[in-house]
């Protein structure tokens, strides 16, 4: 079942509980992460995950895969290729997980994100966010740094369904943010351009939740060099009151 994008006119007028979600001047602005609000999954050997609850990251909790900037309160997540297959990837993503999963028809839900693409993998592609349930990501964003593109990425199903979101600066940065409504409303912005599509009827059924990724996509030679590096200067998953 194809995936229909609304009318740009909806794009800038939908709002999310009544306020509508920051364009990417405004996104720069908000508050640090906070460390604690998230579970980190990150490998423990090669063929094993270890996750990481938020009172160890906010006790300064520190790998090759996951540092905190005491400072700045920045993250910085880094995946490579020696990394174990998670949910069927080849190459697969460091994860900042929101604590709770939730249901689309009982509550709105928004992620909002600024970071830096520190450094490209070999393809240059990094996955830097999604929406995902036990059956797989709802949506996902993929920084494509040969086009200067981000991807959305919607799977419903058997079907996956691509389409540019935004453009990513020259010196990249990505300003992003993802929200869904009870009215089956999924809005994608990046760097101020904003996408309305319908929810998948794939994503109807499983609780899902939002994750701040660094992830590679398709296969790489398993080698500590091929990585990527993410920073997020600005992280926030919220459910305001409908």
């Amino acid at each position: 079942m194809s995936l229909p994008r609304l009318l740009c006119a909806t794009c800038l007028t939908l709002t999310l509980a009544g306020t509508a979600l920051a364009p990417a001047s405004a996104m720069d602005t908000q508050a640090l992460p906070q460390a604690g609000s998230f579970t980190l999954q990150e490998p423990q050997a090669r063929l094993k995950l270890r996750l990481v609850p938020g009172s160890t990251l906010a006790a300064g909790y520190r790998s090759p895969f996951y540092e905190r900037n005491p400072a700045t309160g920045a993250m910085t997540l880094r995946t490579d290729a020696l990394q174990p297959s998670i949910r069927g990837q080849t190459a697969p993503a460091t994860v900042l997980r929101e604590g709770t999963a939730w249901y689309f028809q009982q509550t709105p839900a928004a992620m909002t994100a600024t970071l830096h693409i520190d450094t490209w993998p070999s393809n240059q592609r990094v996955i830097i966010g999604r929406i995902q349930s036990a059956h797989g990501p709802v949506v996902q964003l993929v920084a494509d740094g040969k086009r200067s593109q981000v991807i959305a990425v919607i799977h419903n199903g058997t079907e996956t369904h691509r389409v540019v979101a935004g453009t990513i600066y020259p010196d990249r940065s990505i300003s992003y943010g993802l929200s869904s409504r009870p009215d089956g409303t999924l809005l994608v912005v990046v760097n101020g351009t904003r996408n309305v599509f319908a929810m998948p009827a794939a994503a109807t059924a499983p609780a899902m939740w939002f994750e701040a990724v660094a992830g590679q996509t398709g296969w790489h030679m398993p080698c500590h060099s091929d990585s990527a590096r993410v920073t997020f200067t600005s992280l926030e998953m919220n459910h305001p009151a409908a």
